[in-house]
């Protein structure tokens, strides 16, 4: 029964570690100027983006401040299409420079906030050219 309950708590670490690490780059920081915000070393970040350590309680709503979002964003995968979604894209972008990612989710956090301010019929014109672009 132990080897499951780690087994899980390994999975709800790497789980929470890859949603820390897509909030940060979805604001455009790289893992150095997170640390340093956080006043941590830079390995850390890593470790707890990789889910080799897991953040405590005090260190989630730390983390939530700085990333501009709420505890439970840093602890709730949505769905495992979403999460493997999110990480094709990011996979996508592995050969670009880290301004150009930075961009990118830049560009992508504003698009989804955007559309997620707009009302229905909006929403419906905006996707319509979305999808007659791509």
């Amino acid at each position: 029964m132990k080897r499951k309950s780690e087994a899980d708590e390994k999975e709800l670490a790497q789980v929470v570690g890859a949603l820390i690490a897509a909030r940060r780059k979805t604001i455009g920081l790289t893992q150095a100027q997170l640390a340093e915000k956080m006043d941590v070393e830079k390995e850390t970040v890593s470790r707890m983006e990789t889910g080799v350590i897991s953040p405590t309680l005090t260190r989630l709503a730390q983390l939530a401040k700085l990333l501009d979002c709420q505890v439970s964003d840093l602890i709730q995968a949505h769905s495992p299409e979403m999460f493997e979604e999110a990480t094709a894209l990011l996979g996508r972008m592995e050969h670009l420079s880290d301004e150009q990612r930075i961009l990118i989710m830049q560009l992508l956090g504003k698009l989804v906030t955007s559309l997620g301010r707009l009302n229905p019929k909006d929403r419906k014109v905006v996707e319509k050219f979305l999808n007659e672009i791509l």
